[in-house]
C-alpha cells in the first residue's frame, strides 16, 4: 500500500502543474494601479484626520497596508519609478536610468520616452513624439496582453508623458497625457492613427480652461493647516509671477497672464481633469465589462502631486490641501469603479513613484545637518582643476549627480582613464555635501555588501550610466535653480519610502511593516492573474500575505 502511495504521489507531482501556474478562474474584471508622484508614506497619516472616510483612509482601513514599502535603487526619478513599478525590475534590467540620461555609444542626450520616428496624435508639438523604446523589459500590462491573446485592454495615463508610457507598456492599447501648453489630452502614432471620438470630445470640452478661471482656496482653514504644515507666508515655498508672497488664495485667471497655462500642472486641479479623464476614459472604453472572463489593466499615475511638491514643499499648506482634493479623487475613483463594475470585481493598488526630501534651509533653522550642493559650481571647479592638470577638460556631461568622461579626447591624447578618475575621486571628496564618490567599475562587478551601494548597483546600466557617480550626505540637494521648494533622487528613506496598498477582491484586510520593494508590485499582480510575471523582474510576489482563499 505503502509503495502504491508513493507512486500515485509521484504521478501526481509530475502531471500536475504547480498551482502558481494555473491561470485564476474567477479574475477581477480590472485592476487599477493608482500611481501618485512624489507622494511620501507618512503623507497617509501626517493628514490623517483631516481626510475623508471614502479615500486614502477607505484603503488603508479594508484593504492591506504595506507600510515599510521602498524602493532599492539609485535614482528615485518619476522615470525609474513608473517603469518599476510596471516592469517589477530596477533600472539596471529595464533600461529606464533616470528621466533623461546620455546613450553612452552615441554621446547623445535621451529622454526617457523620446521617439522621433513617431508623431504626436493629437498635437503637432514635439511633445507628442513619445513612445516606450528606451524601456528595455516587459511590463505587467504587456503581459497581460500575451497572457490574453490581446483580448485584455491595458491603458496609460497622467499629465506627464512618461507617467502614463512606462507605466503601461509596449503593448498597450493606448498611453494618454496631458499637453498643458494646449489643454488637451494626446498620445503618439506608436499607438494610434487618430485620437477616439472620446478623447476629442474630451478635449473639447475645455476642462482646462475651467480649472484655470477658478481660485485655488484651501479646503480647511489656514489656522486648521498649521497643525500640520508650515505657516502660510512660508520662507520655503516658491512665490508664483503676479504674486509678492507663496499665500492663499490664488486667483489663477488673473495668474495665468504671467505663469501660461502650464500653471495647471502646479494646482491640485491638474489631478482634478486627470480624474475627469479617468472616468471618460474607464466609461468610453467599457473597461471591466469584457464577457470572456478576462482582466482589463489601467494605470494612473497623479503628477500634480509633483509639482505642488517641488514648487512649494513637503510641508507647505498647499500641499496639504492638494491631498485632501486628492482625497476626495481617490474616493471619486473607488465609486466609479463600484458603478463600473461592482464591488467584488476589482483590484485597486496605490503606490508612488518616489518620495521627497526637506528643503535644507527648513532642516537648518531647525538646527539640523543639511544643505545644498550646486553641481553647476562643481564641475566648474572640478573642470578648472582638470585643464591645469590635463590642459583639458575632460568632462564631457555632468547630470543626475553622475560625471561622463570626454573617452574621445581621453584616448586621442592617450591619458590614462584609471588616474583621471581617481584624481577626480581626490578633488570630489573634500567638496561640502559629498558623502562619498566612487566609479562605475566599483558598482559594475561584484557582490556588493554595502546596502548603499547596492542600490546604486541596481540602478547601473553600463549603457546609459556615467563613470562616476556622486552620493550627497543626508538632508543634502542638488538645487541649482532654487533654495525653496524640494526635490528628490536620493537612496535615503525620505526619497525611497512610499505607501504601497492593496484593495478589493480577494485582499484581507491587514498591515506589515516588513520590508518590501516596489519592484514586487508586478509580479504581485502577475501572481493573482495566474500569468507570466514580467520579463526582467526578480523580486518575489507578495500575495501570501493579502491574498484570501
Amino acid at each position: 500500500m505503502k509503495r502504491h502511495f508513493y507512486i500515485l504521489l509521484l504521478t501526481f507531482l509530475f502531471i500536475t502543474p504547480p498551482l502558481s501556474a494555473q491561470p485564476n478562474p474567477h479574475p477581477p474584471t480590472i485592476i487599477v494601479n493608482v500611481v501618485i508622484d512624489q507622494m511620501k508614506q507618512d503623507y497617509l497619516y501626517r493628514f490623517w484626520d483631516l481626510y475623508g472616510n471614502e479615500g486614502f483612509k477607505k484603503l488603508v482601513n479594508e484593504g492591506y497596508n504595506f507600510a515599510n514599502a521602498h524602493y532599492n535603487y539609485y535614482p528615485t526619478y518619476t522615470a525609474a519609478g513608473h517603469a518599476c513599478i510596471s516592469t517589477g525590475a530596477t533600472p539596471s534590467v529595464n533600461g529606464i536610468v533616470a528621466n533623461d540620461w546620455i546613450e553612452n555609444v552615441s554621446g547623445d542626450k535621451m529622454y526617457c520616452t523620446q521617439d522621433t520616428s513617431v508623431l504626436g496624435i493629437g498635437t503637432d508639438t514635439k511633445a507628442g513624439q513619445m513612445s516606450p523604446k528606451n524601456l528595455k523589459s516587459s511590463t505587467f500590462g504587456d503581459e497581460v496582453k500575451l497572457a490574453t491573446n490581446f483580448r485584455s485592454r491595458v491603458f496609460g495615463i497622467s499629465m506627464k508623458d512618461r507617467g502614463a508610457i512606462l507605466s503601461s507598456g509596449h503593448l498597450s492599447d493606448a498611453a494618454y497625457w496631458f499637453q498643458p501648453d494646449e489643454l488637451n489630452f494626446i498620445s503618439s502614432s506608436f499607438y494610434m492613427e487618430n485620437l477616439p471620438d472620446w478623447v476629442k470630445n474630451f478635449n473639447k470640452r475645455k476642462l482646462g480652461d475651467k480649472y484655470l478661471n477658478q481660485t485655488w482656496k484651501p479646503l480647511l482653514s489656514t489656522q486648521t493647516l498649521e497643525k500640520y504644515t508650515e505657516e502660510d507666508n512660508s520662507l520655503y515655498e516658491n512665490i508664483a509671477k503676479g504674486k509678492d508672497t507663496p499665500t492663499f488664495p490664488y486667483e489663477l485667471k488673473k495668474l495665468r497672464a504671467d505663469n501660461g497655462n502650464k500653471m495647471i500642472m502646479n494646482t491640485p486641479f491638474g489631478n482634478d481633469i486627470l480624474m475627469d479623464f479617468t472616468e471618460a476614459l474607464i466609461k468610453n472604453e467599457h473597461l471591466g465589462q469584457n464577457k470572456d472572463n478576462l482582466t482589463d489593466v489601467v494605470y494612473v499615475s497623479f503628477s500634480s502631486t509633483d509639482y505642488v511638491g517641488h514648487y512649494f514643499g513637503i510641508r507647505s499648506m498647499e500641499l496639504a490641501d492638494t491631498y485632501l482634493r486628492l482625497d476626495k479623487n481617490i474616493a471619486s475613483l473607488i465609486k466609479l469603479l463600484e458603478r463600473q463594475v461592482g464591488k467584488d470585481n476589482f483590484i485597486l493598488t496605490l503606490t508612488a513613484d518616489h518620495a521627497g526630501a526637506d528643503n535644507p534651509r527648513y532642516l537648518s533653522s531647525k538646527k539640523m545637518e543639511a544643505g545644498f550642493l550646486d553641481h553647476q559650481i562643481v564641475k566648474k571647479d572640478l573642470a578648472d582643476f582638470l585643464k591645469e592638470k590635463y590642459g583639458e577638460d575632460l568632462i564631457s556631461v555632468f547630470t543626475n549627480m553622475q560625471i561622463y568622461l570626454n573617452h574621445d579626447v581621453i584616448t586621442a591624447k592617450n591619458l590614462d582613464k584609471n588616474a583621471i578618475v581617481n584624481d577626480i575621486l581626490n578633488f570630489l571628496k573634500f567638496k561640502p555635501g559629498i558623502q562619498k564618490a566612487f566609479s562605475s567599475e566599483i558598482i559594475s562587478v561584484g557582490n556588493l555588501t554595502d546596502d548603499m551601494m547596492r542600490m546604486y548597483q541596481n540602478g547601473y546600466d553600463p549603457d546609459r550610466c556615467g563613470d562616476i557617480f556622486i552620493m550627497l550626505k543626508p538632508g543634502w540637494l542638488n538645487m541649482s535653480w532654487s533654495d525653496r521648494g524640494t526635490t528628490h533622487g536620493s537612496i535615503y528613506s525620505y526619497d525611497t519610502h512610499v505607501p504601497l496598498l492593496f484593495y478589493g477582491k480577494n485582499i484581507s484586510v491587514g498591515k506589515t511593516f516588513d520590508r518590501v520593494t516596489i519592484a514586487q508590485i508586478a509580479p504581485t499582480l502577475s501572481a493573482i492573474l495566474g500569468i507570466t510575471p514580467p520579463n526582467g523582474t526578480k523580486a518575489i510576489p507578495l500575495i501570501h500575505y493579502f491574498l484570501k482563499d
